[in-house]
């Protein structure tokens, strides 16, 4: 099976005509060979730099052919690689192999506040077998009990009145409070007007009587 080489590459986009838009394409997203002269064909050679070898891909010449596909235009793959099966080129001993350190992320948890205890589960799962957990039992049906409880439930919402919708503002009685903090209905209040109010033009016959608060008698 041949051999591809991985690649990382800096890509002007546009011939490097805009500074901002430059694509590291890392040893974490490497180009395989192949795409080398697909990137020149479409942003110009001098636009792809700093080209290191990172590794190598072993697959088929169909395998590659199809991530290319899959990727770029249709008629860019016909301009650079001509043919319905062409053959794609592997390598090329000029491009030099990356020397870069591998740099390993650090752990996002904490160091060890008391690293002098070893850890003991060492001496109780290395030497066990790893088994797969088993599946999730199916949920089953609803029983004639569980339906016949969950029907009971919304009957017993119905009976408080919860399903009943909210009463408009203007159906309430309008509270009016007097100055003696004492509540009354505006339409009741409307009706007792007449028969609480002293009448004025009846003479002395109805005249209010006053009653004196510091000897508690009226006069």
């Amino acid at each position: 099976m041949p051999a591809f080489h991985l690649l990382r590459c800096l890509v002007a986009l546009g011939g490097g005509s805009q500074p901002d838009t430059v694509v590291y394409r890392d040893r974490t997203r490497p180009i395989v060979f192949p795409e080398l002269p697909i990137l020149q064909y479409m942003h110009g050679e001098e636009a792809i730099t700093e080209i290191h070898v990172v590794g190598q891909w072993d697959a088929t010449n169909e395998e590659v052919l199809q991530r290319l596909q899959l990727t770029y235009e249709p008629d860019v793959i016909k301009e650079v690689f001509p043919g319905a099966r062409p053959r794609l080129p592997l390598s090329d001993p000029s491009i030099p192999k990356c020397t870069l350190p591998v740099y390993k992320p650090r752990s996002p948890r904490p160091a060890n506040p008391d690293p002098t205890l070893r850890p003991l589960d060492q001496f109780t799962v290395s030497d066990r077998p790893v088994l797969e957990a088993p599946p999730l039992a199916e949920e089953d049906d609803p029983t004639p009990d569980e339906i016949a409880a969950h029907a009971q439930d919304d009957e017993e919402i119905e009976d408080m009145g919860l399903d009943n919708p909210m009463p408009e503002p203007g159906d309430l009685p309008h509270v009016v409070r007097d100055t003696m903090g004492r509540g009354s209905s505006r339409r009741a209040g409307a009706a007792r007007a007449p028969s609480t109010l002293p009448d004025v033009n009846a003479g002395g016959s109805h005249s209010p009587t006053f009653v004196d608060t510091s000897q508690g008698v009226p006069r």
